[in-house]
Protein backbone atom coordinates (compact mmCIF):
# COMPACT_ATOMS: atom_id res chain seq x y z
CA UNK A 1 0.00 0.00 0.00
CA UNK A 2 2.89 2.74 0.67
CA UNK A 3 4.67 1.47 -2.29
CA UNK A 4 1.14 2.42 -4.19
CA UNK A 5 0.93 5.45 -2.10
CA UNK A 6 4.57 6.52 -3.26
CA UNK A 7 4.50 5.65 -7.06
CA UNK A 8 1.06 7.78 -7.11
CA UNK A 9 3.43 10.71 -5.64
CA UNK A 10 5.76 10.21 -7.86
CA UNK A 11 3.55 10.10 -11.19
CA UNK A 12 1.46 13.29 -10.10
CA UNK A 13 4.49 15.08 -9.29
CA UNK A 14 6.29 14.16 -12.86
CA UNK A 15 2.64 15.26 -14.16
CA UNK A 16 2.84 18.48 -12.11
CA UNK A 17 6.42 18.73 -13.23
CA UNK A 18 5.90 18.88 -17.13
CA UNK A 19 2.69 21.37 -17.16
CA UNK A 20 4.77 23.52 -15.75
CA UNK A 21 8.04 23.06 -17.49
CA UNK A 22 9.93 25.80 -18.11
CA UNK A 23 7.45 28.39 -16.90
CA UNK A 24 6.41 30.33 -13.08
CA UNK A 25 3.66 29.78 -11.18
CA UNK A 26 1.20 32.97 -9.55
CA UNK A 27 -0.81 32.01 -6.66
CA UNK A 28 -3.41 35.24 -7.02
CA UNK A 29 -5.73 35.19 -3.85
CA UNK A 30 -8.17 37.05 -1.55
CA UNK A 31 -8.38 36.66 2.13
CA UNK A 32 -12.25 37.92 3.66
CA UNK A 33 -13.12 41.09 3.28
CA UNK A 34 -15.30 42.86 5.13
CA UNK A 35 -18.66 43.52 2.35
CA UNK A 36 -21.31 45.76 2.55
CA UNK A 37 -24.50 44.75 -0.04
CA UNK A 38 -23.87 42.50 -3.38
CA UNK A 39 -20.67 40.14 -4.04
CA UNK A 40 -17.03 42.37 -4.38
CA UNK A 41 -14.88 41.15 -6.84
CA UNK A 42 -12.73 42.81 -9.56
CA UNK A 43 -10.69 41.82 -12.45
CA UNK A 44 -7.01 41.04 -12.18
CA UNK A 45 -4.86 41.57 -15.10
CA UNK A 46 -1.36 40.41 -16.57
CA UNK A 47 0.33 42.59 -18.70
CA UNK A 48 -2.93 44.38 -19.68
CA UNK A 49 -4.81 41.08 -19.96
CA UNK A 50 -8.07 40.30 -18.10
CA UNK A 51 -7.11 36.95 -16.21
CA UNK A 52 -10.59 36.42 -13.74
CA UNK A 53 -12.53 38.21 -11.40
CA UNK A 54 -11.37 37.77 -7.87
CA UNK A 55 -13.12 38.29 -4.91
CA UNK A 56 -12.85 37.25 -1.25
CA UNK A 57 -11.83 33.75 0.25
CA UNK A 58 -11.14 32.60 -3.65
CA UNK A 59 -7.94 32.25 -5.72
CA UNK A 60 -6.63 31.36 -8.84
CA UNK A 61 -3.64 29.95 -10.48
CA UNK A 62 -1.58 31.31 -13.28
CA UNK A 63 1.57 29.93 -15.48
CA UNK A 64 3.62 32.96 -17.06
CA UNK A 65 6.83 32.80 -19.42
CA UNK A 66 9.93 33.55 -17.47
CA UNK A 67 10.67 37.60 -17.49
CA UNK A 68 9.14 40.66 -16.23
CA UNK A 69 5.48 40.84 -16.07
CA UNK A 70 3.20 43.16 -14.26
CA UNK A 71 -0.13 42.13 -12.54
CA UNK A 72 -2.44 44.55 -11.43
CA UNK A 73 -6.26 45.83 -11.00
CA UNK A 74 -8.28 47.40 -13.81
CA UNK A 75 -7.68 50.69 -12.04
CA UNK A 76 -3.94 50.89 -12.09
CA UNK A 77 -4.08 53.46 -9.51
CA UNK A 78 -5.05 51.07 -7.05
CA UNK A 79 -1.98 49.08 -7.21
CA UNK A 80 0.10 46.14 -8.92
CA UNK A 81 3.16 44.33 -8.34
CA UNK A 82 5.75 44.57 -11.43
CA UNK A 83 8.34 41.43 -11.24
CA UNK A 84 10.68 39.34 -12.35
CA UNK A 85 9.37 35.58 -12.44
CA UNK A 86 11.59 32.78 -12.87
CA UNK A 87 10.95 29.69 -14.22
CA UNK A 88 10.37 26.88 -12.36
CA UNK A 89 9.51 29.06 -9.38
CA UNK A 90 6.18 30.15 -7.64
CA UNK A 91 5.27 33.24 -6.60
CA UNK A 92 2.24 34.27 -4.12
CA UNK A 93 -0.09 37.58 -4.47
CA UNK A 94 -2.40 38.61 -2.21
CA UNK A 95 -5.24 41.06 -2.97
CA UNK A 96 -5.69 43.49 0.06
CA UNK A 97 -8.87 45.08 0.51
CA UNK A 98 -10.07 49.09 1.68
CA UNK A 99 -12.98 48.42 4.15
CA UNK A 100 -15.25 51.63 4.15
CA UNK A 101 -18.67 52.81 2.56
CA UNK A 102 -16.97 50.79 -0.18
CA UNK A 103 -15.03 47.94 -0.24
CA UNK A 104 -12.50 47.66 -2.92
CA UNK A 105 -8.92 46.36 -3.67
CA UNK A 106 -5.77 48.63 -2.41
CA UNK A 107 -3.22 46.42 -4.51
CA UNK A 108 -1.15 43.08 -4.06
CA UNK A 109 1.44 41.78 -1.52
CA UNK A 110 3.95 39.55 -2.61
CA UNK A 111 3.68 36.75 0.12
CA UNK A 112 6.31 34.54 1.86
CA UNK A 113 5.09 30.41 0.93
CA UNK A 114 4.63 29.49 4.17
CA UNK A 115 1.92 32.06 5.32
CA UNK A 116 0.31 31.68 1.87
CA UNK A 117 0.27 27.59 2.17
CA UNK A 118 -1.75 28.53 5.03
CA UNK A 119 -3.97 31.49 3.71
CA UNK A 120 -4.85 29.00 0.50
CA UNK A 121 -6.04 26.39 3.11
CA UNK A 122 -9.15 28.67 3.98
CA UNK A 123 -9.40 29.73 0.36
CA UNK A 124 -11.91 28.51 -2.38
CA UNK A 125 -10.78 28.44 -6.41
CA UNK A 126 -12.67 31.21 -8.15
CA UNK A 127 -15.83 30.03 -10.03
CA UNK A 128 -15.19 29.08 -13.60
CA UNK A 129 -17.80 31.74 -15.10
CA UNK A 130 -15.12 34.43 -13.23
CA UNK A 131 -11.76 32.70 -15.14
CA UNK A 132 -11.65 35.35 -18.29
CA UNK A 133 -8.50 32.92 -19.68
Amino acid sequence: MKILLMILVLAASAVAQSVTDGKAVIYVYSLSAATTFGTVKKPVFLDGKELADIRPERYFIVLVEPGKHSLHLKNKKLGGIEKDFAAGETYYMKVEWRSGAVVSPSGFVNVAKDNAAFDLKQLKPVDKKNDKD
